[in-house]
């Protein structure tokens, strides 16, 4: 979901004012810290409610991975001058692991076109912001790739019924 500022920076952007390309830049490192972070609390929740020992060691360095690019992505944004926000923790309910590792799924896919788009828009001015974003969308698609072999593994009648 996108926050307050980045409606208002598409706002400026759409009615022709300028936009600072460094709070731009920072707006978009701040989107996805919060998204980042999200996943890690997320995977690492569900990793620890796994059915399958494999499926909880996958999860758990898919969300060491994430780890990662949140740290990377806090150092970004204290370097342009922002605060990391708060992240609310995540409380999931209750779920099997399929549900588990669907959701994940939907998670990792949420914002994966949205993001070459962002790492395209800072690429003149940021070049090395955007080869981490395009980075993040590469590992992203890894993680989809390795969730969606879980899913059939764990269950390949309900993903073949829930793509169609």
């Amino acid at each position: 979901m996108k926050n307050k500022n980045s409606s208002w920076a598409w706002w400026r952007e759409f009615l022709g004012f300028s936009v600072d390309p460094y709070c731009q830049a920072r707006e978009i490192l701040t989107e996805r810290y919060r998204e980042k972070s999200r996943h890690v609390a997320l995977f690492t929740q569900h990793a620890e409610r796994m059915q399958y020992p494999q499926f909880r060691k996958r999860l758990l360095e898919i969300a060491a991975d994430e780890a990662q690019r949140v740290e990377w992505l806090a150092d970004k944004i204290r370097m342009f001058g922002g605060r990391l926000p708060d992240i609310p923790p995540v409380n999931e309910p209750s779920k099997n692991s399929w549900q588990y590792l669907l959701e994940d799924l939907t998670e990792e896919q949420r914002s994966a076109p949205e993001l070459l788009e962002q790492a395209q828009r800072l690429h003149e001015q940021f070049p090395d912001i955007s080869e981490t974003l395009e980075g993040i969308y590469r590992d992203g698609v890894k993680h989809r790739e390795t969730i969606r072999d879980m899913l059939m593994k764990s269950d390949p009648q309900s993903l073949s019924s829930w793509l169609a």
